[in-house]
């Protein structure tokens, strides 16, 4: 497969699945499928600021959707997600938008990172010229008509599965008690470590590990010790009757920020027009080195990234971006 090709593949089946997912958050929209893991708002915030720049409506139904909801996203995690330049600049251009909108929004905006060359389009294919462009997306330079709230999201419903965090939030606050309760209630294992409770809550170990602490000296989170590192682990079914749901109905853990920035930075590398001019030997070179660098994303996910001769390194990148589509297509994970 071609590499444009392969890139538009990917492309068309991110944005489904985002649009899937905010229709099932609170955007206007139809939802495919119930999705069975519990999403990560920050995660999912930062990943469709970049897919949906092919998807102008999905950007602002993104941009409305922060308007109501800022009160239950931690801008924290929101930048701690964020993996190079063009993360930041997406995000500071909606931060810088959101904080217009609403003044004294808890989200609030910081200088956007310096702009390198001229300012850029913020949705590629749109053909025609940019005019009255939006000054916060300007300031992080990002060239775009004004975006305007398009009145359409509501609150999320906190009885859906794939809305546990803002449930979580709702119950112990914005902040990394929500996060860590939300990882031991859904990831696939008997008891984890801080590290691995780190890994997906956003905020340092050492927040982290008091937040532990100070759970596990309220009596809700159990610890021991094995061998030199201490194990926590949450009484599943104890959570699910004071959330009134059933312990076999808690949605399922998935390496968010791990997964959505791997595929962010896989779509990005796609997306080089000069790659369809590149012989097969340099194409599968570079495609090596490009599973490299994503390798330890989609492996904590749970995703396993081909190793094999440099020569099948395209080949193994064609059949990750297959992976990853069935296990984000309606229907669930492919497990």
């Amino acid at each position: 497969m071609r590499p444009s090709a392969l890139s538009r593949r990917l492309d068309e089946g991110l944005l489904a699945f985002a649009w899937d997912e905010w229709a099932q958050m609170g955007v206007l929209a139809l939802p495919h499928r119930h999705s069975p893991w519990a999403q990560d708002p920050e995660a999912l915030v930062v990943f469709t600021l970049e897919v949906a720049r092919d998807d102008p409506r999905l950007f602002d139904e993104l941009l409305d959707w922060l308007l109501v909801n800022e009160a239950l996203l931690s801008v924290r995690r929101l930048r701690a997600v964020c993996v190079g330049p063009d993360d930041e600049r997406l995000l500071a251009g909606a931060l810088g938008w959101l904080a217009r909108r609403r003044p004294r929004a808890r989200l609030t905006s910081r200088p956007a990172p310096k702009p390198v060359g001229d300012p850029e389009p913020l949705f590629p294919g749109l053909t025609v010229s940019v005019r009255g462009s939006d000054s916060a997306f300007a300031a992080a330079g990002l060239l775009r008509p004004e975006a305007k709230p398009t009145g359409k999201a509501v609150r999320p419903d906190l009885r859906a599965g794939i809305n546990l965090a803002f449930r979580l939030r709702e119950l112990l606050g914005v902040g990394v008690r929500a996060e860590v309760v939300r990882f031991l209630l859904t990831v696939d294992a008997p008891a984890v470590s801080a590290q691995a409770v780190a890994r997906s809550a956003g905020f340092a170990k050492r927040n982290v590990h008091d937040a532990l602490a100070s759970l596990h000296a309220a009596g809700v989170v159990a610890l021991w010790t094995v061998g030199n590192e201490q194990r926590y682990q949450i009484d599943r079914a104890a959570w699910a009757g004071l959330l009134a749901i059933d312990s076999g109905d808690l949605p399922q853990e998935r390496a968010w920020p791990q997964l959505l920035a791997g595929l962010r930075k896989v779509r990005r590398w796609l997306r080089d027009p000069g790659l369809d001019e590149l012989s097969e030997y340099m194409r599968a070179s570079r495609a090596r080195d490009l599973l490299e660098g994503v390798r330890r994303d989609f492996e904590h996910a749970a995703i396993p990234v081909g190793s094999h001769p440099a020569e099948d390194a395209w080949n193994d990148l064609e059949a990750l971006v297959d992976r990853v589509l069935r296990e984000l297509a309606p229907g669930g994970p492919d497990r």
